[in-house]
């Protein structure tokens, strides 16, 4: 077959079929889009943080990193006087408050020392907008990149308002410094200053060092590591990004399998679209083998078509998806609400060889459904195409029931997989496989549920008839129903029983009244023990619990370890839910409690002994129970407020959680609290209600691109039924017209098309309920624990289940009502009057 006559082929099977066409064309499309938009908005976000970082590392070669509050400056000479280090640059590193506003980092540098590291620190008479360089060892002043002076809205002279240890206080923008274009939001300033402004005398965040030229690289970092205090760690310059990408790969996983689902629902209405074709062009094909052209030429005239739209729409697809991240980035950001990124846009850095990839699986899976589309057409009978006697598909193969056992049985054993790299590569694959089981298995349970059904009346027996033997065009479709519907129940089912597991967690662990934080965000504000006192001594406050936050760093780990200091009782214990519950005996070693996370990933478990980095010495602690943590999904640990004052000397406190008398007003204390430490301007106060609301907002909001990507796939699914019909009704042409001349009307015979359309919906339906009740199982047990390390109960959905499956069945109906409604426009002498 030549090219010329398969484009003119294609050319009239387009210009018959635009409508189905550019329906097809856009499901392609729009799975695509949305693979390549979730994929770039991730991309961009881990670029952004790359190339913030390493604009102000420079020619920095490591980078000496502590906790989140910081480690003894004094580390800084001895780093600086090793023979192997050419320059060594201190510094601060903190997220501050900006009132009325998200925090901002200001980075506290000396600038000597900073600028033969990153020449862009240097500041010029064009960057302060006058004719003079301000010094940057005024206390009061700081430079502003142009990321940052352009959200702030702010230029050289302007002032900006910053939490500081003594409050909020006013700092003069000195200039801008256009070297840092590529770092980000960052305000500079003096390290000594910032280390005064904000109460951190004495501490630094981190120290970047060059090394000499010539130098023995291992060598220098071995003596360098030999001095650095426990919790400090030596690791390649700007490797944040890196650490950024492990704790976000599970859920950048998660979403793009997601995104990948609705690709593939979208091949099946490729494969129902051809179907449609080959039911409505089988005199052409047939026409086509008696002239001598070859099956294969005929499977290749397919395939060209299905890469045709495939190619289309993965072209248009990968357009939408650079559009629709473009606009992400620049609204909101590259959250997509699950909180790891900041909430701000970032640099638009789309990945093209990923791209491709997601527009070739688009194409192939699009030559795939051509390819089984051929395999029945090559099937057909020449003379009886030739008179138009219809045609059908593969679909109830009798060795499909032992497939689909076949199928499911090898998933049960990858459910005990380990995880492959942090990812749950075991409960995927086993996912995929009872996916394939319950496609599989749609012709037999077909045949064995829809066997048994006797109906009365006649319209209900000739659509029984026609979908007990489900053809196979229609067995694809709904195919595709089975796999939308399937994982919209299987997620349903996974963000119900989630939800309602942190509401009761919630409910523990939010016990007090009332909850005060130093300031909404940031690392200045404080709650001191006067402070503390001050409180305790309002009227209608019965007592209060101190809480104090780190973030330690654990050699050999890319996690970051969060600490917690609190009282602990045994209310705090059932909130938390621990295992085994009781307090332990006190020992020799101070109490700790661990989260899930962390015992996964470090493999400590109750009764161990265990040794963290605090306040730059080695603590051994003794692990005396088990957390539930639905905060982090990397590790935590929890220990009494009094032993973490007693170790560190640290009396200050992150929050404070307030348990009011009995009949005590929430707003007088507050007022009150206001009134008593007015050095905290910035003080904000929480209800415990207003807690778990806003707390479950952000969960709802975070799955919201969950929400949105089960919703596509179940419209192609649908869409795909209603393309099915289509074919059907066009290959029934003469037994409808047959029908008519025995007396059915035209209302009859839809409602017909319409009853066989509910129940091939009916049968998606309830197989993908029964394959999506299973995979929830695997999310909830399997790809949730070795991804977030979280444990979950299962709750079911029953409303929601019932609303889904009633929805599909009845979209069903109505598709396959209106899509068989064209053939029935038809006479019926028309229809039968060729008839052999």
């Amino acid at each position: 077959m030549t090219p010329r006559l398969a484009a003119s082929l294609f050319g009239g099977t387009i210009a018959a079929n635009r409508a189905r066409i550019v329906l097809t064309i856009a499901c392609i499309a729009l799975g695509v889009a949305l693979g390549g938009a979730v994929h770039t908005v991730h991309t961009s976000a881990l670029a952004e943080i790359d190339r913030s970082a390493r604009a102000l590392a420079g020619a920095a070669d490591l980078e000496i990193r502590g906790p989140q509050s910081g480690f003894d400056d004094a580390l800084f000479a001895r780093i600086a006087s090793q023979s192997g280090v050419a320059v060594a640059s201190p510094v601060v590193d903190l997220a501050i408050s900006v009132p009325g506003r998200e925090s901002i980092r200001v980075l506290g540098i000396d600038a000597f020392r900073a600028v033969q590291m990153q020449p862009a620190f240097v500041a010029t008479a064009a960057g302060t907008g006058s004719g003079r360089v301000a010094t940057l060892l005024d206390n009061d002043a700081l430079w502003l990149s142009p990321a940052a002076a352009a959200r702030l809205k702010l230029d050289a002279g302007g002032k900006l308002a910053l939490v500081t240890a003594e409050g909020v206080r006013e700092f003069l923008v000195a200039g801008l410094l256009p070297g840092l274009n590529t770092a980000g939001e960052v305000a500079v300033m003096d390290i000594a200053a910032a280390q005064w402004r904000f109460g951190r005398l004495g501490r630094l965040s981190r120290i970047d060092v060059r090394l000499r030229s010539g130098a023995d690289e291992a060598a220098t970092r071995a003596a360098i590591t030999k001095l650095l205090p426990p919790g400090v760690v030596a690791s390649e310059a700007a490797s944040i990004s890196g650490r950024a990408a492990e704790l976000t790969r599970a859920y950048r996983v998660n979403l793009d399998a997601l995104a990948l689902v609705a690709l593939a629902t979208g091949a099946f209405l490729v494969f129902s679209t051809l179907a449609l074709q080959a039911a409505r062009r089988r005199q052409e094909f047939a026409l086509l083998r008696a002239l001598g052209v070859t099956r294969g030429g005929i499977a290749a005239l397919l395939a060209m078509e299905g890469a045709v739209l495939g190619a289309t729409g993965a072209a248009i697809g990968t357009l939408l998806g650079l559009a629709g991240s473009r606009a992400l980035l620049s609204g909101s950001g590259a959250d997509l609400g699950a909180g790891y990124f900041s909430a701000q846009g970032s640099a638009f850095t789309p990945d093209a060889w990923v791209l491709a990839g997601i527009a070739l699986l688009g194409v192939g899976m699009s030559v795939a459904g051509a390819a089984w589309v051929a395999r029945a057409v090559n099937r057909m009978h020449v003379a009886d195409a030739l008179r138009d006697r219809s045609i059908d598909l593969p679909g109830n193969e009798s060795r499909s029931g032992i497939v689909a056992l076949a199928l499911a049985i090898a998933g049960v054993p990858l459910l005990f997989a380990p995880p492959i790299a942090g990812l749950p590569a075991g409960g995927y694959l086993a996912i995929a496989l009872w996916l394939g089981a319950a496609i599989a298995a749609v012709g037999p349970l077909c045949r064995a549920l829809l066997g048994r059904l006797t109906p009365t009346s006649t319209i209900a027996t000739l659509a029984l008839a026609q979908v007990r033997q489900l053809p196979g065009h229609l067995a694809a479709s709904v195919a595709g129903i089975v796999v939308s519907a399937s994982l919209c129940v299987a997620m349903a089912i996974m963000v119900f029983s989630f939800r309602v597991t942190l509401t009761d967690w919630l409910t523990g662990v939010v016990g007090a009244d009332l909850y005060a934080r130093a300031s909404t965000s940031g690392e200045a504000a404080f709650f001191t023990p006067e402070d503390e006192a001050r409180i305790a001594a309002i009227p209608g406050v019965e007592s209060i619990e101190a809480l104090r936050y780190d973030r330690l760093v654990i050699p050999g780990s890319a996690a970051p370890l969060s600490l917690l200091a609190r009282p602990i009782n045994e209310r705090v214990l059932a909130g938390f839910q621990a295992q085994p519950r009781g307090m332990p005996a006190r020992g020799g070693l101070p109490p700790a409690w661990i989260s899930e996370a962390a015992r996964d990933l470090y493999g400590w478990q109750a009764g161990s002994v265990i040794t963290l980095p605090i306040a730059g010495r080695e603590v051994r602690l003794q692990v005396a129970g088990v957390i539930r943590d639905y905060a982090r999904t990397w590790g935590a640990v929890m220990i009494p407020e009094a032993d973490y004052r007693g170790i560190t000397g640290d009396q200050r406190a992150n929050d404070l959680a307030i348990h009011l008398e009995p009949g005590a007003v929430a707003s007088s204390v507050q007022s009150a609290m206001r009134a008593a430490l007015p050095r905290l301007s910035t003080l904000q106060m929480e209800e415990a209600g207003e807690i778990r609301r806003r707390s479950l907002e952000i969960f709802d909001r975070s799955f919201a691109v969950t929400y949105a990507l089960e919703a596509i796939a179940i419209v192609i699914g649908l869409a795909g039924v209603t393309s099915s019909f289509a074919a059907l009704a066009w290959s029934r042409r003469r037994e409808f017209g047959v029908l008519r001349f025995l007396g059915l009307t035209r209302r009859e015979i839809l409602a017909m098309i319409a009853a066989e359309g509910a129940a091939a919906g009916a049968l998606g339906a309830v197989i993908g309920l029964v394959a999506g009740a299973a995979i929830s199982l695997v999310l909830v047990h399997v790809v949730n624990r070795q991804s977030f390390h979280w444990t979950l109960e299962v709750h079911w959905p029953v409303a929601a289940l019932a609303v889904l499956v009633t929805g599909i069945v009845a979209a069903c109906a109505l598709g396959a009502r209106v899509s068989g409604s064209l053939a029935v426009r038809h006479e019926a002498i028309l229809a039968v009057k060729d008839d052999a």
